[in-house]
């Protein structure tokens, strides 16, 4: 079994935490279960990081749910922090778990789930109660609060259940997790996506009802044509512009600020190419070294070593492969200039693995994508590195009603809310760019910021202005406003963001 480096087992860390699950203090880790999953023949406790992962599907989190060819499912979901968009699979040989850097996280029980509406005939218990929680959710109002605790309980224990045992009877000799194996989910992964699940059905009961009623599963199309990839999040043109650019085998640059969504736009390309390609993903940060990119010898655990190949080398092997290169500019220069040779002859010679000279397919492909703006760069681009992309693509904030329906789809508030925040976000953008702040509110930042905001509980007495500001000073001002030689948020320039709060909230 899975165990982590303190020596605990996938089962101990499902239900290590006895604290509330974050922002819902009406769950709390270790509780007895009211109503225990239908194979639980004991007393069911509460485990908080597959709670977590139920509240994170109900609130309609999950951005995309496909099958894959060689057996498991693909998920990717909204980042619960404000960071990048999650992607995570599971893998039937093993079975596997790709997770975000290689832990046990609440994305398991996502993983589950996602498996269970694969398997739907199988997985009847689960659908089950998902649909009275559903049901429950509905005749709340859409609201999650302790009125529905019960029903978010028993989907915990029956997907805890799912995730161990699958549709099999509770016996040794069934446990799955027995021998899980996790892996970095940005390392490659032997899978490719193929027929997607609409993800609504997480959310909506009627969709769930159709979708179980159907006869099969979606089969898994011919061909990955834009029609049959799932309703994209992403917002612009630039969608289309990559789908066609990465089907010509066009290297693509994209340039823009942070939280303009250019990585959320290459995975959901990877998803519409009219060829199905394996994605590697490259993560950019100041300590990358070319044994990551390249391989080297690693400890084979017999007392030698063996080669193993790093994620350039990877993709070139693959045939038709798509490399994304994601942050671009915060990897050292003696990296951007490996990048650019392999660019440049379409090969890496692995000196240190008897020369070995591995060549690219012809239909390789490679997408950039870089940040703006001081706070972000580390290394520029020189204009033989460039050159070396024939299609730039730029990435803009949304305009203001845009950016309003995105958060309040991502985060519940309602529209006058939303436009206070967008407002505030905006002016704040204006300001850095006049350098009055060192840092601006993104849509990573907005989404955190009203995710808070219908999280926290109100005060006695408390306005809107007033709880507006609570939610940002914990958000959003560290990064919009910088800090004083000190590490602390800069006095003067939070008073500006919170006066901004206060002028832009109706009276």
């Amino acid at each position: 079994m899975y165990k982590d480096g303190t020596g605990r087992t996938t089962v101990d860390i499902l239900f290590s935490r006895k604290r509330e699950v974050d922002g819902y203090p009406w769950l709390k880790g270790s509780d007895v279960i009211a109503r225990p999953a239908k194979r639980n023949n004991r007393t069911g406790v509460l485990s908080a990081m597959l709670t977590k992962s139920v509240l994170v599907m109900l609130k309609g989190d999950i951005i995309s749910i496909s099958s894959v060819a060689e057996g498991g499912v693909f998920v990717r979901s909204v980042s619960q922090s404000g960071g990048p968009n999650h992607q995570c699979w599971w893998l039937d040989n093993g079975p596997g778990a790709y997770l975000p850097r290689g832990n046990i996280t609440y994305h398991l029980g996502v993983l589950a789930m996602a498996e269970g509406l694969l398997r739907k005939e199988e997985a009847t218990d689960l659908l089950d109660a998902w649909e009275e929680l559903l049901a429950a959710y509905e005749a709340n109002g859409n609201v999650i609060d302790g009125v529905i605790s019960n029903e978010i309980a028993t989907v915990g224990d029956e997907l805890y259940y799912w995730l161990r045992y699958g549709p099999l009877e509770v016996l040794p000799e069934h446990d799955r997790l027995e021998h899980l194996y996790v892996l970095d989910s940005v390392e490659p992964m032997p899978a490719t996506p193929v027929a997607a699940i609409d993800q609504k059905v997480l959310t909506d009961r009627k969709k769930l009802r159709r979708y179980r009623k159907a006869m099969e599963a979606p089969e898994p199309p011919m061909v990955r044509a834009p029609c049959g990839a799932p309703t994209p999040v992403f917002r612009g043109w630039q969608l289309g512009e990559l789908v066609d650019s990465i089907d010509a085998n066009l290297n693509s640059l994209l340039i823009g600020h942070t939280g303009t969504g250019k990585s959320l736009c290459v995975f959901e390309a990877h998803e519409r190419l009219v060829r199905p390609r394996r994605l590697f993903v490259i993560e950019g940060h100041s300590s990358l070294k070319e044994f990551d990119l390249l391989g080297g010898f690693i400890p084979d655990g017999h007392g030698g070593f063996e080669w193993r190949d790093g994620v350039i080398t990877q993709a070139l092997r693959e045939e038709g492969s798509l490399l994304f290169i994601d942050e671009a500019n915060r990897m050292p220069a003696r990296v951007l200039n490996l990048l650019l040779g392999i660019l440049s002859r379409r090969a890496v010679v692995l000196t240190e693995h008897g020369s070995e000279e591995v060549e690219a397919s012809d239909d390789f492909c490679v997408v950039m994508a870089s940040n703006l703006g001081r706070g972000y760069h580390v290394e520029s681009f020189d204009a033989a590195l460039v050159s070396r992309f024939p299609v730039v693509l730029e990435y803009h904030y949304l305009p203001a009603k845009d950016e309003e329906q995105l958060l309040r789809d991502r985060s519940g508030i309602s529209k006058d809310v939303a436009k206070v925040m967008v407002k505030v976000a905006n002016e704040t953008r204006r300001l850095r760019r006049s350098h009055e702040l060192s840092g601006c509110i993104d849509p990573r930042g907005l989404i955190a910021w009203a995710t808070k905001f219908t999280a926290r509980k109100e005060g006695e007495g408390e306005d809107l202005a007033t709880r507006l500001k609570a939610s940002a000073r914990i958000t959003v001002l560290y990064t919009a406003c910088g800090t004083d030689s000190e590490g602390y948020i800069k006095e003067d320039a939070a008073n500006v963001v919170l006066s901004l709060i206060e002028a832009y909230t109706p009276k």
